[in-house]
């Protein structure tokens, strides 16, 4: 059987869901930010006078994401491909896991992150030394918090769903009426 209208209103459907997703990472969302003096205890460090903040934020760092989200329409099927970090979006980071320190390394180069003096506030040199003491307390935070998750693809899913709906209903519907005839 051959679904000549279904496949169109299919393929239509998996660029919205796309267009979707990405207008998802780009609007502002409330996000919780995370401010922690630490303390040393025995071997290891603890956070004390922890702050938490909601914050209205949208989740693109470098675009990189939001430009690989692509279509796909195979069939009767629809959906979207992205990125593989796209999943680490959607899932976040439990407490008690790091991120790899070249990772690290290569977001806070590409954010343009700049360490800091930790008495002053101010600016201190961009020395690889520097570099590597901002991204193990970056990374400390990131271990003892974890990363709050934010599924870009759920809401997008469920209002292509409810917009194309009926269209696919129909498009089946004639196609399977052309081919009968």
């Amino acid at each position: 059987m051959k679904y000549k209208k279904t496949e169109g209103i299919i393929k239509e459907a998996a660029e919205y869901f796309a267009n979707q997703a990405q207008l998802q990472l780009k609007a502002k969302h409330p996000r919780t930010t995370i401010r922690a003096n630490w303390k040393r205890t025995g071997n290891d460090w603890q956070p004390v006078n922890v702050e938490k903040k909601k914050v209205r934020a949208n989740y693109v760092a470098s675009g990189n994401l939001v430009r690989s989200i692509k279509p796909i329409a195979d069939g009767l099927e629809f959906g979207i491909e992205y990125d593989q970090y796209g999943d680490a979006i959607r899932k976040g980071r439990k407490p008690g896991k790091g991120i790899p320190v070249s990772r690290m390394h290569e977001w806070t180069k590409m954010k343009k992150l700049r360490p800091r003096d930790l008495q002053t506030g101010s600016f201190a040199k961009n020395t690889p030394s520097n570099r590597k003491a901002m991204g193990y307390l970056m990374n400390r935070k990131i271990k003892h918090f974890g990363i709050e998750p934010f599924d870009f693809v759920q809401m997008p899913r469920r209002v292509t769903l409810d917009k194309y709906r009926a269209n696919i209903a129909k498009a089946v519907s004639e196609d399977i009426k052309d081919n009968l005839t």
